[in-house]
């Protein structure tokens, strides 16, 4: 007796940050065996030892490493898992 329409929720706030997080802890893993890779394929390590005027960099590196990933985490949450409505038939049944 015609179709029906229902929304579909999306993920919370909590869920997206959750999301974001894995892809954190995955970019972080990703970083690492990049590291160990290079320092064993070359012989030496990728990253020089830390002087007083690398401060910037170090923070830019946190950026890339840690805030970047989780800022694509939350969005590529919010694209997949967004509200949805989702039609159904209903049929009269005699």
């Amino acid at each position: 007796m015609g179709c029906g329409a229902e929304v579909v929720r999306g993920l919370s706030r909590r869920q997206r940050s959750f999301v974001g997080l894995a892809f954190v802890a995955g970019a972080i893993l990703i970083f690492g065996v990049f590291l160990r890779g290079y320092e064993v394929a070359n012989g030496h390590p990728f990253l020089r030892s830390p002087k007083a005027e690398d401060g910037l960099l170090v923070i830019v590196g946190l950026v890339l490493v840690v805030f970047l990933p989780y800022l694509v985490g939350i969005n590529a949450a919010r694209l997949l898992w967004r509200s949805r409505v989702r039609f159904f038939r209903s049929y009269q049944h005699q």
